[in-house]
């Protein structure tokens, strides 16, 4: 019996190989920023944030939340999975009993789907729930700058997956930034980014703590 057009097409697709993984950058190329933070004492039991650059560029967090204790341990141009695996260094050596983190546009940056940026964010967090059950978790979504426009689909794809993965877990909660750093149409509000088109600036960070500290209070509340 022949068999009909569609049907043929989907077998002989089921026969092809799976493509290959995108390669992962190289996490050696952050051999100096780890050095510099395992030099450093650990401040155990507290806030930690992690993941690039708009994390590493608020050089104010300890000022913006002054009564709180917060660590920066964000390092620029990371992508998901060099926070698995440097998480000794980076994350565990603190102990922390909550963990803010932003991470996602650089892995879709080095052509990453969003399947694969979310599967690496993923096992990161699963590795770091496992590690500390009683601890908790706020994912910030992916905002979007001018510079990487053309990456608004795979942004919006991987923020719906996030939000869709934290949905039963307790301990996981997503934080919707970027529609406040975007206008009606979606796109990014130029008064929040820095003249690169990617980073924030001063107001664009500002309005990143308006957004996100009454979660912050709130989840430190519950583990506090």
């Amino acid at each position: 019996m022949m068999m009909k057009p569609v049907l043929l097409l989907l077998f002989l697709a089921s026969l092809a190989p799976a493509a290959d993984p995108t390669p992962r950058p190289n996490p050696a190329r952050f051999a100096k920023d780890i050095a510099k933070f395992a030099a450093e004492r650990p401040e155990k039991g507290g806030i930690v944030f992690t993941g690039s650059s708009s994390i590493r560029l608020w050089t104010d967090l300890k000022q913006d939340f002054p009564d709180l204790p917060v660590l920066n341990r964000g390092f620029g141009g990371s992508v998901a999975n060099d926070l698995s695996v440097y998480f000794e260094t980076v994350i565990a050596r603190h102990e922390p009993r909550l963990l803010v983190t932003y991470t996602g546009g650089n892995d879709l940056n080095a052509k990453l789907t969003p399947q694969e940026a979310l599967a690496d964010y993923t096992a990161f967090l699963d590795k770091f729930h496992a590690r500390f059950p009683a601890a908790r978790v706020i994912l910030t979504s992916v905002k979007i700058g001018e510079k990487r426009l053309a990456q608004i689909p795979q942004v919006h794809e991987l923020n719906r997956m996030l939000q869709a993965w934290t949905a039963d877990k307790e301990w996981a909660r997503y934080l919707d930034c970027d529609s406040y750093l975007a206008d009606d149409k979606g796109h990014p509000i130029r008064q929040y980014y820095r003249d690169d088109l990617l980073h924030l600036s001063p107001e664009g960070y500002a309005e990143w703590k308006k957004i996100l500290e009454p979660v912050l209070r709130e989840e430190w509340a519950k583990v506090r």
